[in-house]
């Protein structure tokens, strides 16, 4: 009877490490999935505010935002100009406030991730109208 009783401790032993060896691999994995999930998160906001920056670099030098925004794809929602682009979306809203020398064009830029504002970039450029003789 003493051999039966050392095999049975035996194999509790062994189940109780297999147990606690499949514990820390499904701990290990929520963790690797979790951290993939991050990753593709910080890469589509790191998208988004490059894909900003360059809007604003576009819109400040365009002499006609409208066609512009147009040509890229961009829909008109009221005031403002939205691109849906799979993970965020990108927001454009144009200020003009006119003067007797010329017009101040005021733009925003805004990449939007989810409910998050990733980045807000202004762009302000002031167009000179043609002095009459």
């Amino acid at each position: 009877m003493k051999n039966g009783s050392r095999a049975n401790a035996l194999l509790m032993e062994l189940l109780i490490v297999i147990l606690f060896f499949m514990f820390a691999a499904m701990t290990l994995v929520q963790i690797f999935g979790m951290s993939q999930s991050r990753s593709r998160q910080a890469m589509a906001a790191n998208d988004a505010m490059l894909e900003a920056q360059n809007m604003a670099e576009t819109l400040y030098d365009a002499e006609d935002t409208e066609s512009v925004l147009t040509e890229m794809g961009f829909t008109r929602n009221g005031e403002a100009w939205t691109l849906e682009n799979g993970e965020y979306t990108l927001v454009v809203t144009e200020m003009l406030e006119e003067t007797k020398a010329g017009v101040l064009r005021s733009t925003r830029v805004d990449a939007v991730y989810g409910e998050k504002t990733v980045i807000s970039l202004p762009a302000t450029r002031y167009l000179e109208k043609e002095a009459a003789p």
